[in-house]
């Protein structure tokens, strides 16, 4: 039993490092480099600049761009726009500078970094100075009793410059394009306490079953759910495909262990065997349904949502189906 136990183990551990390897496939980091490093312009105007997000070191892997600062500088009155937001490095893009009417005189940096697989070791700055209105200086004659008089008066010249258009580009050489919002740490925070808690659970089910079934069945369930939180977090990460296809094949590892520990503990001959099906039915529905919203739709949230609804449901009922087939209450096989 205590070979067995070890050999559970091993597995569920080696499972959630699959997750991790597969998404560490690809990781390297990149540069961003720009045209130019600065310019200035009146409230009104704008300025485009072009730019190039390499690969430094490591595999060309999916690569988000994104301004940093992009909420200050909006507040501010000035908004910034990528024509590329994602691809495999090396790609380019047109970043393009609107400076509104109500943006105050001064100097603003704007900052670009690159997340997801190859990340930039450093951020790029564009230095953009807004003007103060030139003054405009006009002579006002008055003549009054024989005398004429020249006053000169000083009044503000507003300058305005027509914004060029702004044309969003997808990245061609990954099939996803810029549909995926670019990564934030509440998700990675999110995502890694409940793979813990997830981890915590399944080992105190390994613990606390000594059965086969059970725990065979409890790794399943741990690599069902860690599966699908992996999946997540790729997608809410600004899509990195190493996370979600490495949260596809581990939603796919576990349903086959589950499988496994069900037809040697003979679940699928008993009354609720028809249930289990249909657990795993609703499983291979969400987990495909997600893929193909990867695949033809990609950063569409509902497909994200539907998966792990059907993935969730179909682990509950496929839970439930064990448990009343006695699982749960064996202490052999």
């Amino acid at each position: 039993m205590r070979n067995y136990f070890a050999a559970a183990l091993a597995m569920l551990v080696f499972s959630l490092l699959m997750a991790n390897v597969v998404s560490a496939y690809g990781y390297g980091t990149s540069s961003i480099s720009l045209n130019s490093n600065g310019s200035s312009l009146a409230a009104g105007g704008s300025t485009s600049v072009g730019y190039t997000v390499s690969l430094a070191s490591g595999s060309t892997w999916g690569t988000t761009l994104s301004v940093v600062n992009a909420q200050q500088l909006s507040s501010s009155g000035i908004s910034v726009s990528l024509s590329n937001t994602y691809g495999d490095p090396t790609y380019s893009g047109t970043m393009t500078v609107n400076v509104g009417a109500s943006a105050q005189p001064g100097n603003y940096t704007i900052t670009l970094s690159a997340t997801g697989d190859d990340p930039s070791s450093s951020n790029a700055n564009f230095v953009l100075t807004v003007l103060a209105p030139a003054p405009a200086t006009t002579a006002q004659t008055t003549t009054a009793a024989g005398q004429t008089t020249s006053q000169q008066t000083t009044s503000v010249q507003q300058t305005t410059t027509a914004p060029k258009p702004t044309t969003t580009a997808n990245s061609s050489t990954t099939g996803v394009g810029a549909y995926y919002s670019p990564g934030n740490g509440t998700a990675q925070i999110a995502s890694s306490i409940l793979i813990v808690i997830i981890v915590l659970a399944a080992l105190y089910g390994l613990f606390a079953w000594k059965s086969r079934l059970a725990r065979l069945a409890v790794i399943g369930v741990a690599l069902i759910l860690i599966g699908t939180v992996v999946w997540l977090y790729g997608d809410y990460a600004g899509g990195i495909q190493s996370y979600i296809w490495g949260g596809f094949a581990v939603i796919l590892v576990g349903t086959a262990v589950w499988v496994y520990g069900d037809m040697k503990g003979g679940t699928f001959r008993q009354r609720v065997g028809k249930l289990v099906w249909l657990s795993i039915i609703l499983i291979l529905i969400g987990a495909i349904g997600w893929a193909y919203g990867e695949l033809y739709a990609p950063g569409m949230s509902a497909y994200w949502w539907g998966g792990t609804a059907l993935l969730v449901i179909g682990t509950l009922i496929w839970l439930y189906g064990d448990t009343k087939s006695g699982a749960f209450l064996r202490k052999g096989k």
